[in-house]
């Protein structure tokens, strides 16, 4: 068996915090004989990085370039066996040698068999950027465990946890309650063979959402041209921005991640319908464009008509904001009198995190009615009376950068061989049941139906 490593997190099995709070956990090492090392040593890290190879000329003149960025938000580092003074000894013999001859010893400490655990604390700063996972970069929060051994490499086990920045959508813009529209114009072929425009206006009820809540998109198409529209696509877009240098050049990636998409009914040439999707926010990170210089997130509801040929589609776009906190107009309120409480609406300032609390719920409901809940759900549900989130992972991040393993990266981060399950890491992120607005119909349209089922198109 050798050595084996287990990093827990004090009741937070899958290691969910948020940015301000202090991560406690536990390292258990089992040994079955005895283990001579120099250190054993616990490393906490917290960094953003990019990377990608760009090719330029051709034949012989072909040449590739690497283009790096990196920001490094924790480095903690704690001896839980030695020291960084007790690791090497130094002795002189001036009295026999001159004076700049020194003999260094390696000092070496046993680790005798059984179970030895150890408690570590951190204090995750407030201005770190939330996790996420890229084709050409990552921020990414781990646990280091390495024991130092002589003459030999060192044995690592890391296991990497998630950090969430607490975006509160009441403190950002107030256009992010107000409904958004946006129409777009296509007509096909030239004069004079010009055909009538393809027209797509856009309706959501607001910009401002949380994972777990419903974006109604409403979605009318006035197709006069002689195309016929094949399918009707509304997605949830990410965009993600990419900095690096290489020398004294700096270059910019964008990836383009569609975190969700529903797919819609056809519309015919020459006619008029009116769609109504329902489409929800899956766990996803929240939008980011201050707190990290080399990554940006954005996100936009893309609605694109699929036409009959070798025409091009027609696109619109809204663009979205996602936060961790939802707008408080949308939540369901309760008289606080009742239980002898005073009125009372959300102030982000009550979502402080104290140092002493250093856990966020878990992802199972079976779970977490058994731990103990994160600061952020207590005072949802005092101030707000709603369900805690649930934390799920986001199937659309990836744990490999620029197609290479991690072990290739300019971090030390394997991939994610630390999992509770074995499989690849992926961030976990709130998800919210809460209300969800709906989309303004247009009060001229009087056949539109507003009992339509999801998804469903009435044609006009």
């Amino acid at each position: 068996m050798g050595v084996t490593c287990i990093i827990d997190f004090d009741n937070n099995p899958y290691g969910t915090y948020f940015a301000g709070q202090v991560a406690t956990g536990q390292v258990t090492l089992k040994l079955d004989k005895v283990k001579l090392a120099k250190a054993v040593t616990l490393n906490i890290s917290g960094f953003a990085e990019t990377q990608w190879s760009e090719s330029t000329g051709t034949g012989k003149d072909r040449s590739s370039d690497t283009y790096r960025g990196r920001e490094d938000y924790i480095a903690s580092q704690t001896y839980l066996v030695g020291s960084n003074m007790s690791s090497k000894l130094v002795i002189s013999f001036s009295e026999y040698l001159p004076a700049d001859s020194i003999f260094t010893f390696v000092a070496e400490v046993s680790l005798e068999p059984g179970v030895h655990v150890y408690n570590f604390a951190c204090q995750i700063p407030a201005t770190c950027p939330s996790s996420i996972e890229g084709h050409y970069g990552r921020v990414r929060y781990l646990v280091k465990v390495s024991i130092v051994r002589p003459w030999k490499f060192d044995q690592s086990y890391i296991r990497c946890f998630t950090v969430l920045k607490l975006m509160d959508l009441n403190y950002d813009s107030p256009l992010l309650r107000v409904p958004a529209h946006c129409e777009s114009l296509k007509t096909y072929c030239c004069w004079p063979c010009k055909s009538d425009p393809l027209q797509l206006q856009l309706t959501l009820p607001q910009t401002g959402f949380v994972p777990g809540q419903i974006c109604t998109v409403n979605m009318l198409v006035t197709n006069d041209s002689h195309i016929r529209v094949e399918m009707m696509q509304v997605s949830l877009v990410m965009q993600v921005t990419y900095h690096a240098t290489h020398l004294s050049r700096t270059a910019t990636k964008y990836e383009r991640i569609v975190v969700t998409k529903l797919m819609g009914d056809p519309v015919a040439n020459h006619c008029k319908k009116q769609f109504q999707y329902a489409l929800r926010l899956p766990a996803t990170p929240p939008t980011c464009f201050n707190l990290c210089r080399i990554i940006q997130i954005a996100y936009e509801v893309e609605v694109e008509a699929k036409v009959k040929g070798c025409h091009k589609n027609e696109v619109v776009k809204v663009p979205l904001t996602i936060g961790s906190v939802p707008l408080s107009e949308h939540m369901q309120m309760q008289p606080r009198e009742l239980q002898g409480f005073p009125a009372q609406t959300l102030d982000a300032s009550g979502l402080a995190y104290p140092a002493e609390i250093a856990t966020a719920p878990p992802g199972s409901p079976g779970i977490r009615k058994s731990l103990q809940l994160s600061v952020v759900s207590v005072m949802l549900i005092s101030v707000l009376f709603i369900e805690p989130p649930n934390y799920e992972e986001a199937l659309h991040m990836r744990s490999t950068v620029g197609g290479k393993n991690m072990d290739e990266f300019q971090g030390s981060a394997p991939p994610n061989t630390i999992s509770l399950d074995g499989s690849d890491f992926s961030p976990r992120y709130p998800i919210f049941n809460i209300p969800s607005p709906t989309a303004p119909v247009d009060n001229n349209n009087e056949n539109f139906n507003a009992d339509t089922n999801a998804n469903k198109g009435t044609w006009l």
